[in-house]
């Protein structure tokens, strides 16, 4: 009758278990991890191509889990009416001219660490009106696929991304599609997608066009509000 293996494994050696325990021990005292592999981030892109109403009814949720990061507004005093964008739950936009505006960057911009975010309503077009004529200002006047650069808090982590909107003219705008980093504080790029292959370390941190100058609202306000704009300038 031919004999049945066994089943039973054969034990270590008292030798090579001290061994491989001291190799676990070593390897776990220097993070090395032995049976994962992190998970690589990406950049996650949902489209949109949804119309943009300014009365508060347009919500931006970034990462899709049901929670709005941003909200659009608008707002009106005497003769000027803003288009605003509104970072919700401590998120913040990249600000131009001091935070008054928000930045409207081109493709290519940077997003991450060291980029001049506001956590307030930051707005992004301006019309005035006076003796009888319009005047529209702003870094998103009559602005064709810029993008807002973002930042929120996930799980108490930042995370960046962008959202490119057409802003043909005041108070009408198209969210045409929104982007983030999984990885937390990792930089992005503007219009970087999850199948680009262009390191955010090679690209240039393009700066808003109007990162330096005073809004028509700010001028309309006379010497003192143009002297506290120079003064948020210098702390920027």
């Amino acid at each position: 009758m031919p004999k049945q293996s066994s089943n039973t494994l054969t034990p270590l050696s008292d030798f090579l278990d001290k061994k491989l325990l001291a190799y676990v021990a070593a390897a776990s005292a220097a993070g090395v991890g032995l049976l994962t592999q992190p998970a690589e981030g990406k950049v996650v892109v949902t489209k949109a191509n949804q119309t943009i109403d300014f009365q508060g009814r347009t919500k931006l949720d970034l990462n899709n889990d049901g929670i709005p990061d941003f909200n659009f507004n608008e707002s009106g005093l005497g003769h000027i009416a803003n288009d605003l964008i509104h970072p919700l739950n401590s998120n913040h936009v990249v600000g131009a001219s001091g935070g008054y505006w928000a930045a409207a960057l081109p493709a290519g911009a940077i997003v991450g660490p060291g980029a001049k975010f506001v956590g307030h309503v930051a707005v992004m077009q301006q019309l005035f009106s006076a003796s009888g004529y319009l005047s529209y200002l702003g870094p998103w006047a009559n602005a064709n696929n810029l993008f807002l650069g973002l930042e929120v808090t996930l799980n108490g982590q930042k995370h960046f991304g962008w959202a490119r909107i057409f802003f043909p003219s005041f108070n009408h705008a198209t969210l045409l599609s929104y982007a983030y980093e999984t990885v937390p504080g990792k930089p992005i790029a503007t219009a970087m997608t999850a199948d680009s292959e262009t390191s955010v370390r090679s690209l240039p941190n393009v700066a808003s066009p109007w990162q330096n100058n005073p809004s028509l609202g700010v001028l309309a306000r006379g010497a003192a509000a143009i002297e506290l704009w120079r003064r948020d300038e210098q702390i920027m």
